[in-house]
C-alpha cells in the first residue's frame, strides 16, 4: 500500500452544455469523465453540466485512464500499488447567476505521479495552488506536498522591463510596490484576459460577495474593456514611487503613444510631478 499526497486546489471554467437545464446555484459534487476528445463535467447522479477546455481535455484526459471512465474521489489515504488511477479529484460544480459554471476541487496522487500530474495541470493553464491552512484530518490524513512559494514581487523584480527601470531609482521598491507595478502593467495591457484575474483563488472572497448581489462584472464581453487603475490617497502604498517606476519602464510606449495620439499633459499636474521627475 502507498500513500496519497495532496497536490493543491484548482478552479477551472466549464463550457456549459446546450441546452442547459442546470440551475442549482449551490455547490454540487462534481465528476470528470473522459470522452473521445473532451473532458466532460457531471453532477450526481448523472447530470451533464458541460466540458473543460480543449487544452485541459488534451492534457488531463489521459490521466483519467480509458475512454468513458469517471474520475473517482479520494476516500482513503492509502492506495494499492496495482491501482491504475494516476490521480483522484474531490470536486464541486459551482454555478452562479449569469456566469458560466466552474469546477473547483482538490487533487491527490501518489508520490511517483506527482510531477506528471503537476505538468498536466500546468500545460492545461490551470493553477494548482496550496491551501496554506491545510488540515490533513479533513482529507483522510493525507499530507500536502511541500510548495516552494515564490512571491510575486520576487518574480517581478527579475523581469527585464523592471530591472531597466529600477536601476534609475535611488530608493528600492518594496514588495507590495512591485506587486502593484505588475498589476498595473497587466491591467493596462490590451490583450489581457480579465477571467484570469477574476478566477484566481486569491479573489474568491470578491466573487462570493458579487454573487450575492446578482451582478455579473464580466457578463458583457462585447463592450470595449475600460483600461486603467484607481488607488486611493493616504493608503501608504507608495503610489508615487510605483507610478514613477511604471512611467520609466514603459517610456518607449509612452513616447510612441504621444506621437500617435497627440497626447498633452495637463498643466495642472506639472507642479506635482516635476519635483519627482527632477
Amino acid at each position: 500500500m502507498r500513500s496519497y499526497y495532496f497536490l493543491g486546489q484548482f478552479i477551472a471554467p466549464v463550457s456549459p452544455s446546450l441546452p442547459s437545464s442546470y440551475a442549482d446555484h449551490h455547490p454540487q459534487v462534481g465528476f470528470l469523465q473522459r470522452g473521445h476528445q473532451e473532458l466532460h463535467v457531471y453532477c450526481a447522479p448523472r447530470q451533464k453540466i458541460g466540458r473543460l477546455s480543449s487544452l485541459a481535455s488534451e492534457h488531463l484526459g489521459p490521466l483519467l485512464g480509458q475512454i468513458s471512465l469517471c474520475l473517482t474521489p479520494v476516500t482513503s489515504n492509502k492506495v494499492s500499488s496495482s491501482n491504475p488511477e494516476i490521480m483522484k479529484v474531490r470536486a464541486f460544480v459551482v454555478s452562479r447567476r449569469g456566469v458560466p459554471p466552474e469546477l473547483r476541487g482538490c487533487v491527490f496522487s501518489r508520490a511517483k505521479d506527482i510531477h506528471r500530474v503537476q505538468m498536466a495541470f500546468r500545460a492545461s493553464n490551470i493553477d494548482l495552488t496550496p491551501i496554506w491552512n491545510y488540515n490533513p484530518s479533513a482529507f483522510f490524513d493525507i499530507p500536502q506536498v511541500e510548495f516552494v512559494r515564490t512571491e510575486a514581487h520576487e518574480v517581478t523584480a527579475q523581469q527585464p522591463w523592471v530591472t531597466r527601470a529600477l536601476c534609475q531609482f535611488r530608493t528600492a521598491l518594496k514588495p507590495h510596490q512591485l506587486t502593484a507595478l505588475l498589476f498595473l502593467r497587466n491591467n493596462e495591457t490590451a490583450n489581457a484576459d480579465p477571467m484570469v484575474l477574476w478566477n484566481h483563488p486569491t479573489n474568491a472572497w470578491i466573487r462570493s460577495c458579487v454573487d450575492q448581489t446578482g451582478f455579473n462584472p464580466l457578463g458583457d464581453s462585447t463592450s470595449p474593456r475600460a483600461q486603467g487603475s484607481i488607488l486611493a490617497d493616504n493608503m501608504g502604498l507608495g503610489k508615487t514611487l510605483t507610478a514613477l517606476a511604471f512611467i520609466l519602464s514603459t517610456f518607449d510606449s509612452a513616447v510612441q503613444f504621444m506621437w500617435e495620439k497627440g497626447l498633452k499633459i495637463p498643466s495642472i499636474g506639472h507642479h506635482k510631478w516635476n519635483p519627482q521627475l527632477n
